[in-house]
């Protein structure tokens, strides 16, 4: 009861007034620290119990588990294996989160064959646990087939091998096996939704969410999160107030991930206004002191170019006591970028440590380089990345393109083959007037045939989105779209000729 309540203190008075202490007053508490995410104490308490049981390891393996000590939650399998009391399908609930959180396919092959060996695989809970550490593993193949060996299927079952086609970016598979579906709840719904949402086709899981809501059933919080951001990709205003429509009618709290989905929407849709309108609003509401939130509208005014009021902003968040963290700097160091305001963003890099107890990492570095090689800052940048704490990655590299020669060799061992260190270097020689050496990269560019990430607009006309891109060719309208194109520079030229 006091862990329940988060009451740690009389648990431990209560535990100690114990006159004898036996295995079930033990994992009690292991169980309470283990809640807690006090892990320290669980594992002391753990090796001074005179008694264990199989509910003592295996509290001590998923508690290790879900707290990101893998290598530690294994270790306790093999001694408890070592033990030879017996194992349960809870043993292995663990361990198979554990294989997964640390990506070895292998191990989870063997705990895989051990879990067929002691005959578990009628256990849903754990048939359903497998589906889906090989579907996370990349392994959609070896998750299907054993869905397919699954002799009783579960709603959990069917969404997690959904879930597993999805994160791939099989939908077609994924929307097969959803079809198939004897029966369906809201988290299968959410799970195709977000599949599609990831993928880019928007429109299709905003279609996929009124199916689900003309089948009557409920969205939840990530379903509406999801299909804001679906909206927000494709910049699409009128599915996004649609969407902010239904969760107004929706008798629920939404929490702060979906008040930060619909922040972002407006920003990306081009509404600042109401952006800000909701915002402000949440703060009325009282709650001031949700550091995401924050960052969601600081970053919205980044996107639209108002630095400085991005730094009012950031300001003020501090001044009412809410705590920036590394988002936040890196957030405010590229408003401060794309708006020129150099002096102020190079200052707030100095203060990240002291002022705000935030440790400068890799990506507070690429901002910054990116801070100072816009304002022609190019000797600064060096002193930098030669001081920097830690070795000087890749996209510390491609921000920066190293500034000279020396470091276009550097740029030429990387693994990556994209053009964006190349390009950013190209631009720093034209911004010297060094023409010769940035044409040097460009015929390095397209001699080993990498291109420049390109940039997509869209619109929406009649419910059907359009695509286009730099130099476009491909869209059934372009001989009607150039030709207008034409007319109007020739209408410019016409104007600026009579003026």
């Amino acid at each position: 009861m006091c862990f329940e309540r988060d009451r740690l203190g009389p648990a431990k008075k209560v535990f100690a007034a114990i006159p004898v202490k036996n295995v079930f007053s033990y994992n009690a508490m292991l169980g309470g620290y283990s809640r807690m995410g006090l892990l320290d104490d669980a594992w002391g308490l753990f090796e001074r119990m005179p008694e264990r049981d199989l509910v003592s390891w295996n509290t001590m393996i998923v508690a290790f588990a879900r707290g990101g000590l893998c290598s530690e939650a294994i270790q306790f399998y093999m001694r408890l294996r070592r033990a030879l009391i017996g194992l349960s399908p809870f043993s292995f609930s663990g361990v198979l989160v554990a294989c997964l959180r640390i990506g070895d396919l292998g191990l989870l092959r063997q705990v895989h064959g051990q879990v067929l060996v002691l005959g578990f695989m009628s256990n849903l809970i754990l048939s359903s646990s497998v589906v889906d550490a090989y579907s996370k593993c990349g392994e959609v193949f070896d998750a299907r087939r054993h869905f397919d060996e699954m002799e009783v299927k579960d709603v959990l079952a069917w969404t997690t091998l959904v879930s597993g086609y999805a994160r791939s970016g099989e939908l077609e598979s994924a929307r097969e096996v959803f079809d198939q579906m004897p029966e369906k709840n809201s988290v299968s719904w959410t799970t195709l939704i977000s599949g599609y949402a990831r993928s880019g086709l928007a429109i299709e899981a905003i279609e996929i969410f009124r199916e689900m809501v003309r089948g009557g059933f409920e969205p939840d919080q990530f379903t509406f999160s999801s299909c804001l951001c679906a909206c927000a990709t494709v910049a699409s205003i009128k599915h996004g107030k649609q969407v902010h429509a239904r969760l107004i009618r929706t008798d629920f709290n939404p929490n702060f991930v979906v008040l930060g989905s619909l922040i972002d929407m407006y920003s990306k849709c081009g509404s600042l206004k109401m952006a800000r309108r909701v915002f402000d609003l949440i703060l009325m509401d009282g709650d001031k002191d949700d550091t995401m939130l924050w960052n969601t509208m600081i970053s919205a005014l980044s996107q639209h170019g108002r630095g400085m009021e991005a730094m009012r902003m950031f300001r003020e968040m501090v001044k009412g006591g809410t705590k920036p963290d590394g988002v936040t700097f890196s957030i405010i160091l590229t408003a401060c970028s794309n708006s020129g305001l150099m002096d102020e963003g190079i200052h707030l890099f100095e203060s990240m440590e002291q002022g705000y107890h935030v440790i400068p990492e890799e990506e507070h570095y690429v901002c910054l380089v990116e801070l100072l090689g816009r304002a022609g800052r190019f000797n600064e940048v060096k002193d930098w990345l030669e001081n920097m704490p830690f070795k000087c990655s890749s996209s510390v590299r491609k921000a920066g393109g190293e500034i000279a020669d020396r470091e276009t060799n550097g740029l030429n061992s990387l693994d990556d083959k994209t053009s964006m260190g190349y390009v950013f270097l190209s631009n720093i020689y034209l911004a010297i007037g060094e023409r010769d050496e940035a044409e040097k990269n460009w015929k390095l560019v397209n001699k080993r045939q990498w291109r420049k990430e390109r940039s997509i607009s869209w619109i929406l006309v009649d419910d059907k989105l359009h695509s286009f891109s730099s130099s476009d060719h491909l869209h059934p309208s372009k001989e009607e779209m150039y030709s207008i194109l034409e007319l109007l520079a020739n209408q410019i030229e016409d104007d600026n000729s009579v003026t």
